[in-house]
């Protein structure tokens, strides 16, 4: 009877000893709470909160909890100890010692306690777990958001035919609903050109998983609901699994109203699901190689019973390679080397299923001899969960990253979080410049910034009637202006919008330069109409004046009054001319001439006229390079105007400077064309009247003129003639200070037709 109650103490004390043992090495916390403190806390409950044990058996849960769920946790607990009917397991957040917020799932129990009611609480800390949930949700919310709010037409279909997903802009391009199409009464054969798909398909099967064909841009046809036959560009992809392709992915966009500009947005994504499951810890003694005891969860996990795995090791389970390493392990921890406290392992359950744990062993004695006790938690569905996102992200950087639109993503505060590669191409600025530091605004033109940030608050407010695609105006880093084409969308369940940005500066360029051409065309057909009807009626005229004249004496009031008339028909015949050689094909006869002979030519017939007013001309000319290619007709008419505009302004007498000057290595920008060529510069310049920035900008165009006898046309002929010359013209000027025009000639004429060099005759 003796022995049997001594077997019976020793094995409470094993028993005892194991479970103390376990509780104080277990990966979880553990803790009792009495009234209104801490009873007790093993270390894994210690390290969760950074407190000591000393310390905390001195709290209660007003120094831990968070104020969030303090309310919570103590209506629970009193109603736990009255035995009312309360949650087996909630989560708590905790504050640590450091001020950080942990979530920790608590799984109390009521026990008694030198004779009073406490409770015994398993706590595991699920911090990492929550966030990374959270951000799975979030993320997937974002790549639904980025295929819902995509101006490409997304589709994702079996191998078959059957669309997977079929996005907002995809029903308005075909007129095909979602619905239909995913139910499956319309096969992707339906409104795709005879064999187009058949040809796509074929062109896929060429790649493999591991080098995949992709088909990027291609053009071709799509019949819309109806049976229209619409143009549309194409992109398309395999999806693979297991190196089989399971399904296709095509983009597209309809090219009817987008042919002129840049492709737009090429992006796609396949959503994703990961299902996350909380796992248990598995427990086990494990002595001199083998496993001495196993829990149930261990049990499960590996599928063996604890008969089978008690005749079993490491060795057994691992793979082959590491099951030294294992086992040296073991031995090493017993004799007190120095080896990891925690690390990773892969097991292989009964059916051959190979799963990965965390393993924390530490020693104890079991049986009166050294043994480890070891905790092991399944992270396999954690490891699928982390192999699922990398894939994810790398998918969705590769999609966003390639794509010729730039892209990004706007937070509530308007700050930029995210961007590509095309948004730094499109605004000079790098990632690490705009990510998280600028709002949206840095990039938007003053002029455009209070309409756009009040859309973006609008969009929040949840208004209605807020543009989703719209014109703005970016600024690049160096200031540049260039007008954009913008698509933008609130992510669901999120503040934030995805938004994409075209540039259409090419294509506004050429639309203001199409308008103003058709202006200037028929502008000059009816002036030249109107100088042909008007030139006829003053030869008349100005023929019977002159016999009038010379018809018979005439009076001096007579003579005064037949000058003034004479004077004004010469007027209105020099504005005639000037209508035809503004409206005269711009055909140049280049020869080689003088520069300066052509100007001082024309400064000597207006000498009388400069000594009148009390002008003083002051000349400079390049005496080296002096001849230059031009159409000595027109050069001379261009800067006969310029001399006479500067006469003009002023009246009163001041200084006229004309000077030449040669400027190597030029570069030319033309509209279809660009080249580099020693440039002669003309420069006039008075210190006359001068005139207004307003003006300034408007000079150059027909029929505007601030003088009170101008026709307008002086600066535009100037301007005419450059052109005809493949130069450039630019003026700068200051209200009372006066004006500089500096005209720019190509010495070396670009593509010029039998150009006629040499001793061509300079004119005076």
């Amino acid at each position: 009877m003796g022995s049997r109650g001594t077997s019976q103490t020793s094995a409470k004390r094993i028993s005892k000893a194991i479970f103390q043992t376990m509780v104080e090495k277990a990966g979880d916390g553990i803790f009792v709470y009495q009234g209104s403190r801490f009873f007790y806390v093993n270390p894994a409950f210690e390290k969760m909160l950074g407190y000591s044990a000393g310390e905390l058996e001195g709290m209660s849960w007003h120094d831990v909890v968070h104020p969030d769920s303090l309310e919570m946790v103590e209506q629970r607990y009193a109603h736990r100890l009255r035995g009312d009917d309360v949650p087996s397991r909630y989560e708590v957040a905790f504050v640590t010692r450091r001020s950080q917020s942990r979530i920790i799932s608590l799984s109390p129990s009521v026990i008694l306690l030198g004779g009073e009611p406490a409770t015994l609480n398993i706590a595991r800390d699920i911090t990492e777990r929550r966030q990374m949930e959270e951000y799975l949700t979030s993320y997937n919310e974002f790549l639904k958001g980025l295929i819902e709010n995509s101006s490409d037409a997304i589709i994702a279909s079996d191998l078959m035919g059957n669309a997977l997903i079929f996005n907002k802009a995809a029903e308005e391009i075909t007129g095909y609903s979602a619905a239909e199409m995913l139910s499956r009464k319309i096969n992707i054969d339906d409104f795709m050109g005879r064999g187009e798909r058949r040809r796509i398909l074929s062109l896929l099967d060429q790649g493999t998983q591991e080098k995949p064909y992709r088909l990027v841009a291609e053009e071709t046809t799509l019949y819309v609901k109806g049976g229209a036959l619409i143009p549309i560009s194409l992109s398309a992809s395999y999806v693979y699994q297991a190196g089989r392709p399971i399904a296709g992915i095509s983009i597209f966009r309809d090219l009817r109203p987008f042919q002129e500009v840049q492709e737009r947005l090429k992006a796609s994504e396949e959503k994703y699901r990961i299902l996350v499951e909380n796992a248990k810890d598995g427990i086990f003694v494990y002595q001199d190689h083998f496993f001495k005891y196993t829990n149930p969860r261990f049990r499960e996990l590996m599928g063996y019973t604890s008969e089978e795995l008690s005749s079993m090791g490491f060795r057994d389970l691992v793979r082959p390679e590491l099951a030294e390493l294992i086992e040296s392990r073991y031995d090493k921890r017993i004799r007190g080397d120095a080896v990891p406290e925690e690390y990773e392992i892969a097991l292989r359950s009964k059916d051959g299923t190979w799963r990965a744990f965390e393993i924390s062993p530490s020693i104890i004695r079991f049986e009166k001899r050294p043994a480890t006790q070891n905790i092991i938690r399944d992270i396999t569905q954690r490891r699928m969960q982390q192999k699922a996102l990398r894939a994810s992200e790398t998918k969705y950087r590769a999609t966003v990253e390639h794509t010729g639109t730039a892209i990004m993503l706007l937070e509530e505060n308007r700050i930029v979080s995210l961007v590509n590669r095309q948004f730094e191409r499109l605004t000079g600025f790098s990632r690490e410049e705009i990510e998280g530091k600028v709002p949206f605004t840095k990039i938007v033109h003053p002029d455009d910034r209070e309409r756009m940030v009040g859309y973006h608050r609008a969009r929040r407010e949840g208004k209605k009637g807020i543009p989703s695609e719209y014109e703005f105006r970016v600024v690049d880093k160096s200031g540049r202006v260039r007008d954009a084409f913008l698509t933008i969308g609130l992510i669901p369940g999120t503040r934030q919008s995805i938004v994409s940005i075209m540039d259409i500066t090419e294509k506004k360029s050429m639309e203001r330069e199409l308008e103003q051409a058709r202006k200037m065309a028929a502008l000059g057909e009816m002036s030249a109409h109107v100088a042909h009807e008007v030139r006829n009626p003053l030869q008349k005229i100005k023929t019977g004046m002159e016999l009038l004249r010379n018809s018979r004496p005439l009076e001096e009031r007579q003579m005064k009054i037949l000058q003034g008339v004479t004077s004004g028909i010469d007027t209105l015949e020099k504005f005639v001319t000037q209508i035809l050689e503004w409206t005269r094909s711009g055909k140049a006869n280049f020869k080689s001439y003088s520069i300066s002979n052509i100007i001082e030519g024309l400064l000597f017939n207006r000498a009388d006229q400069c000594a009148d007013q009390g002008v003083e001309v002051r000349t400079s000319f390049d005496s080296e390079h002096d001849r230059i290619m031009v159409d000595g007709t027109q050069i001379r008419q261009l800067i006969e105007n310029l001399i006479d505009n500067a006469l003009d302004a002023m009246p009163e007498g001041g200084m006229l400077t004309v000077s030449t000057s040669l400027a190597p290595g030029r570069v030319f920008k033309g509209r279809n064309h660009e080249f580099v060529s020693d440039a002669m510069e003309i420069r006039v310049a008075d210190n006359g009247c001068g005139m207004e920035e307003h003006d300034m900008q408007q000079i150059f165009q027909p029929f505007i003129t601030r003088k009170a006898r101008g026709t307008g046309l002086g600066l535009a002929l100037v301007r005419k003639i450059v052109d005809m010359h493949h130069g450039e013209v630019a003026v700068s000027s200051s209200p009372g200070k006066g004006s500089c025009f500096v005209v720019f000639v190509p010495v070396d004429q670009p593509a010029v037709e039998n150009p006629v060099a040499g001793s061509g005759e300079d004119l005076q």
